[in-house]
């Protein structure tokens, strides 16, 4: 922040009041030193509609707590209509991810719920880069607040070389 932004800063601060706080409120004068000024790793705020940051439990595969068992059952057996497929074949870590948020934002857009994405087996013994990723992507910021669960896909689908993905209702 420059000069003018921290003036304009402290003169805001001067007109707030606490909310029903007991103490009174006292502003603090804090120093930072011109070191950790220099290492301070600022990102610039990106405004995202699907974006929740309140979603912060882990998800693992197969887990279907955020559901009914009915419904559970269902993805977890492949029961479910697939609305939408995304084939990873090809792709790098870098492009995998950036296609699957692509396909599960517009997905959701289209108030799709289960999605089939493949990711392939990989090489020998079936040790697939994209298909070890999945856990983490789904667990990314960006992703996860539209994913209600992920699971892999039954043998008619894919098996081992695909996941099922269960998308939150889209209410809009």
């Amino acid at each position: 922040m420059n000069e003018d932004d921290m003036d304009l800063w402290n003169a805001l601060i001067e007109t707030v009041k606490p909310l029903n706080s007991k103490k009174p409120f006292v502003k603090k004068n804090t120093h930072i030193s011109l070191r950790k000024k220099l290492t301070l790793d600022v990102k610039p705020l990106r405004q995202d509609l699907f974006l929740d940051y309140s979603v912060n439990d882990v998800l693992n595969e197969g887990d279907i707590h955020a559901m009914d068992r009915k419904t559970g059952y269902r993805f977890k057996n492949g029961e479910m209509p697939v609305n939408a497929i995304l084939d990873l074949h090809g792709y790098t870590l870098e492009s995998g991810f950036e296609a699957l948020k692509k396909f599960i934002y517009e997905q959701y857009e289209r108030h799709a719920r289960c999605l089939l994405l493949i990711t392939g087996k990989g090489g020998f013994l079936g040790r697939g880069v994209l298909k070890a990723e999945v856990p983490r992507w789904m667990n990314s910021a960006e992703i996860r607040s539209l994913v209600l669960s992920f699971c892999l896909a039954k043998p008619k689908d894919g098996g081992d070389g695909a996941f099922y993905i269960l998308l939150k209702r889209n209410r809009s």
